[in-house]
């Protein structure tokens, strides 16, 4: 031992050195964990963004139908008058991008000029459409009271028939089911 040398825990055999940082090596190793996981989150995010955009759209037509279902049953009026065909929903797969709630004020179970809502002009989020509407391709969805009954395109339809949302980008769809006895619309 050195003169004047007192050995003490800390220091006691032992030499002390610090590297003073990363190799390039060990940076490029983190930088590639940390663009990997990234990555994943992202993805993962606009998959479940695009997702909940879906569901919500299809969520709002469901509400739509249900709300104009609630208009026959309550026996609404338009214009001062109870439209004799009730109240329904024009998709038109030519603009699928927006639907039209309406008053069936001539009781052709159909949607003409003049019958649209104030608030009736429904455009869908950006991406999503309107891809078919069962048994239909482009058509009126009509309740007529007192019941009130389901009419697609004039004609009652079969027990279950639905209409398809379609998000563009990622290309999944939800159905909304209109059951005809039952009088529910559920979204699947």
């Amino acid at each position: 031992m050195k003169k004047g040398f007192t050995p003490t825990p800390k220091n006691f055999g032992v030499t002390l050195r610090s590297k003073g940082g990363f190799t390039i090596i060990e940076l490029l190793v983190s930088l590639g964990i940390f663009i990997i996981v990234t990555t994943m989150v992202v993805t993962n995010f606009r998959g479940g963004s695009r997702s909940d955009e879906l569901k919500i759209a299809a969520e709002t037509v469901a509400s739509n139908l249900r709300r104009a279902q609630n208009m026959a049953l309550a026996g609404e009026q338009f214009e001062g008058i109870t439209p004799a065909g009730g109240y329904g929903i024009y998709f038109n797969l030519g603009n699928p991008d927006k639907y039209i709630i309406f008053a069936d004020k001539n009781g052709n179970l159909a949607y003409d000029a003049g019958e649209v809502l104030p608030d009736g002009l429904i455009t869908l989020p950006p991406n999503m459409v309107i891809v078919g509407v069962l048994p239909a391709a482009s058509s009126a969805v009509v309740f007529k009271p007192p019941k009130p009954t389901v009419y697609i395109n004039g004609g009652t339809v079969n027990d279950i028939s639905a209409v398809t949302v379609k998000h563009n980008l990622s290309g999944k769809s939800k159905k909304i089911v209109l059951n005809r006895i039952s009088g529910r619309i559920d979204v699947e």
